[in-house]
């Protein structure tokens, strides 16, 4: 049998007029968008989530905190990246 992990990831943000919808590292144009600290992308915060769920590193708000002003406005591909560089170091 060969041992793995799996990891789950989900994330919500409220969605708001004029502000720009991130999904999956792209813009989609539409007149709401996610509210949130970073860009609010919940696709690639769900990804990240399962991702460091599967290495055991907790969750994205352990890592990437709504209340840290380093991760204001971030692209979330930057904290995508990150997360793989966790992931990879955990083996």
């Amino acid at each position: 049998m060969i041992p793995f992990r799996v990891g789950f990831g989900y994330d919500v943000h409220p969605l708001r007029e004029n502000i720009p919808f991130a999904l999956g590292g792209l813009i989609i144009p539409h007149e709401k968008g996610a509210l949130g600290h970073s860009d609010a992308d919940t696709l690639i915060h769900a990804l990240c989530d399962a991702l460091l769920g599967a290495a055991n590193l907790g969750d994205i708000g352990i890592h990437f905190p709504d209340t840290s002003p380093e991760y204001k406005g971030i692209d979330s591909k930057i904290l995508l990246q990150k997360t793989m560089a966790m992931v990879r170091k955990q083996g």
